[in-house]
């Protein structure tokens, strides 16, 4: 696996323990929502923009991909 792969493993990984922490529930909730919205190939499409970001952006960018799917 490259190093390029596994900084996007990372930045996801990274994005579904924040949205995790940020909405109290576990990081299999979490990523089971990911999952439901294939957020997990989003953060991974928008890696070249997302890694010059602070990961806390990350974080903002699912949190209002997700948002938008569940009509918050």
């Amino acid at each position: 696996m490259s190093q390029t792969e596994m900084d996007k493993n990372l930045l996801v990984v990274t994005a579904i323990q924040g949205y995790a922490e940020n909405h109290h529930i576990s990081e299999s909730e979490a990523f089971d929502k990911f999952s439901r919205h294939n957020i997990q190939n989003l953060i991974r499409d928008q890696y070249d923009a997302l890694h010059t970001q602070p990961l806390e952006e990350t974080i903002d960018f699912v949190e209002d991909v997700m948002k938008r799917y569940e009509g918050e």
